[in-house]
């Protein structure tokens, strides 16, 4: 059996061991509590830089998008002013050729089933109005010219196959020229 004296000294050990670990306890317990909200934070945080990561990426890939949408009207705007400028160039020929020579002449049949092919055709699917009103302008006086071949008919030809000429020119330039490089062209 133990004394009291040693019944005293258990008592207050376990007395000291209570107190050292409340104060461990309560540290311990702060410890756990900070660790438990800095893993809320990283867990929030981890969230957020994924969703600004995911936000971002479609950012991207939306100017992308935009980007390559745009090259794509880019070609195909290039592609059909070329063939415009193409038709353009083959009216311009085949009027020119049409009131200069003389009708049933090899050149003036070849120029004359040139015309028709381009103004019934494929002029047709490129060309803007000012260009279709003198397309139609030029045809009415040739028309007019192959039932009577006047001298005044043959200049009011001339002078719409140059105003078709012009015309066709003007808006070309408009369409592939900036404003600076406009201006040496200025009629």
């Amino acid at each position: 059996m133990l004394t009291e004296e040693e019944k005293t000294r258990i008592l207050l050990e376990e007395q000291y061991r209570k107190e050292v670990s409340k104060k461990f306890k309560s540290k311990i317990d702060l410890v756990e509590t900070i660790i438990k909200i800095l893993q809320g934070l990283a867990i929030i945080v981890g969230i957020w830089a994924t969703y600004y990561a995911y936000q971002k990426q479609n950012e991207e890939n939306r100017l992308q998008e935009i980007k390559q949408r745009e090259q794509t009207a880019r070609e195909f705007r290039k592609s059909f002013y070329e063939k415009q400028l193409q038709y353009y160039a083959e009216a311009a020929e085949a009027t020119a050729t049409l009131a200069t020579e003389k009708p049933g002449s090899e050149d003036y049949i070849k120029a004359r089933k040139t015309l028709d092919r381009l103004f019934w055709g494929r002029l047709s699917i490129v060309e803007e109005k000012t260009v279709e009103a003198r397309m139609i302008q030029f045809k009415k006086i040739l028309d007019a010219y192959e039932q009577a071949a006047t001298d005044e008919i043959k200049e009011d030809l001339k002078q719409a196959s140059l105003h078709l000429a012009h015309d066709a020119s003007r808006y070309t330039i408009n369409v592939w020229l900036d404003s600076t490089e406009r201006k040496n062209y200025n009629r």
